[in-house]
């Protein structure tokens, strides 16, 4: 079981707009595989540039919005959206990711602060976000959304947010309630294996993206779990149960991912 609640931080730069419709329309997710984060990144200093030594150039972190829906969540409007962040770097990335609900006039009716999980080096994330609803832990939107808009920055705080290593993901087809307008509920279950290097405590952070056979998002979820236990050894796995994921087609493949509701490190 997940929790449909989000770790939130800061935020702002590179800019991506879309306008809101029923359904906008997705991208091809970036691999068919999840990314994963098997062993505790490392990074040599490099010399101090010389007259002979030409000083590298960073290629920045971008992120761009490539699906969104408005529908209905505990019978309040919310909005999910997908942005896909590239790190063109070598290096891991860590970045923090505001989206804001905007109005016909451009007016803020919805916002949030996430702190997304550390992106390995030259590799691309896509990540599932919402505002507004109507449970408990969600904030109404104010009006109604019309577009919305996603921007990122480096993450300042503190500690590391490393992907665990997930393995066996199974997705099928459910009939558990979603709480939402989606007309299909789908499971899941995978191993999850502590691979921070630390002692795992502070629970996780999930999420779920769901594609289509042309690759396509129709759907997904994030949240918490209940299955983590309150402090997981280094190698230690636990076994994850996830069920009503909302989709609005039928879905083919999901990208799950997980890393720690507390920084480690």
């Amino acid at each position: 079981m997940s929790h449909r609640a989000r770790t939130r931080a800061v935020v702002a730069a590179f800019v991506a707009v879309f306008g809101l419709a029923a359904c906008s329309g997705g991208d091809t997710p970036p691999s068919a595989e999840t990314p994963q984060n098997n062993s505790i990144a490392t990074a040599q200093l490099s010399p101090a540039p010389t007259s002979d030594t030409p000083t590298p150039t960073t290629a920045p972190v971008s992120v761009r919005l490539v699906w969104s829906h408005t529908g209905k969540f505990f019978d309040e409007t919310q909005v999910w959206y997908v942005a896909r962040v590239t790190n063109a770097n070598s290096s891991p990335a860590k970045v923090t990711l505001d989206a804001l609900a905007l109005d016909a006039e451009g007016v803020i009716v919805g916002s949030s602060e996430d702190t997304l999980p550390t992106i390995p080096g030259n590799n691309t994330f896509d990540y599932f976000g919402y505002l507004g609803g109507g449970g408990a832990l969600n904030t109404k939107l104010t009006g109604t959304p019309a577009k919305i808009q996603v921007t990122q920055k480096p993450r300042t705080t503190q500690g590391d947010f490393p992907i665990l290593k997930t393995s066996g993901v199974r997705l099928a087809a459910g009939h558990e309630p979603t709480y939402t307008d989606a007309p299909l509920s789908y499971n899941l279950s995978a191993r999850v294996t502590n691979t921070t290097g630390f002692v795992l405590v502070g629970g996780v952070t999930q999420q779920t993206v769901l594609y289509d056979s042309t690759g396509k998002v129709v759907g997904g979820d994030t949240g918490t779990s209940d299955n983590v236990p309150e402090s997981l050894p280094v190698g230690l796995s636990y076994r994850e149960a996830w069920t009503g994921m909302p989709a609005l087609i039928k879905a083919t493949r999901a990208a799950y991912t997980v890393w720690p509701g507390a920084p480690v490190g």
